[in-house]
């Protein structure tokens, strides 16, 4: 930096220049509906630098792409971010085309402006250490327009009910609208359920997981997985 230029047009964030530092950790929501996915699109990207790992993502869930996406790595390596960033350019793809032209002429790399965007896309974001949702399904089904309905067949099968919603369900309501689940703290989550004889919850998730797998034409899942140092 240089007399009063700065590198690349970059500014210090707002929550770093008051006298006392707030927390900086990286929610997806939060009850006071100032987590990082309900900010504006706008909003969040204006923070948001256009990293490798970020574009390799964008471009991961493009529209010629079909696979989940798992995002790894230990805390504090800005994940929460990224899959934040990855919500809102799925949401708001006219925000997110002017975010990666304005990078594109800033680092000169014609390339970032004409990475392809997925759209229509129904985006269900949740950051599972908070513990809001037993079953991955009740998130899917209460966040769905189309969930409500489904799980009534669901449940109203009486003895022929499956310990997990079935794929036909799931492509039922996927067919209604394509939908993209993005999962914080997934691993933590998933490696505290409990697994016995009589709650084999997660034998039920990993099954439930497989469901969605096999349906990735119409779902992805980006999930966050922690990695611990247990040596």
């Amino acid at each position: 930096m240089k007399g009063n230029k700065t590198m690349l047009g970059l500014s210090l964030r707002e929550e770093f220049r008051s006298r006392r530092l707030k927390g900086t950790a990286i929610e997806l929501t939060n009850d006071n509906d100032t987590g990082a996915t309900q900010l504006p699109a706008a909003d969040f990207l204006e923070i948001t630098y256009p990293s490798t790992d970020l574009l390799k993502a964008i471009e991961a869930i493009g529209p010629e792409q079909a696979r989940p996406v798992v995002v790894m790595g230990e805390r504090g390596q800005g994940k929460s971010h990224l899959i934040a960033a990855l919500h809102h350019v799925l949401t708001d793809s006219s925000q997110t085309k002017s975010w990666l032209r304005a990078w594109s002429q800033r680092l000169t790399r014609s390339n970032i402006e004409t990475l392809p965007l997925r759209s229509g896309m129904l985006v269900i974001s949740e950051s599972l250490h908070r513990q809001r949702y037993k079953f991955l399904w009740d998130l899917i089904f209460e966040r769905h327009p189309h969930g409500a309905f489904i799980r009534g067949k669901w449940e109203g099968q009486g003895e022929k009910k499956t310990d997990i919603p079935p794929d036909t369900l799931l492509l039922e309501l996927l067919r209604h609208q394509p939908t993209a689940l993005i999962l914080d703290e997934f691993q933590t989550w998933y490696d505290g359920l409990v697994n016995s004889p009589q709650q084999p919850y997660k034998n039920w998730a990993f099954n439930f997981i497989q469901v969605l797998y096999d349906w990735h034409t119409k779902i992805w899942i980006l999930s966050l997985q922690e990695v611990w140092d247990k040596g």
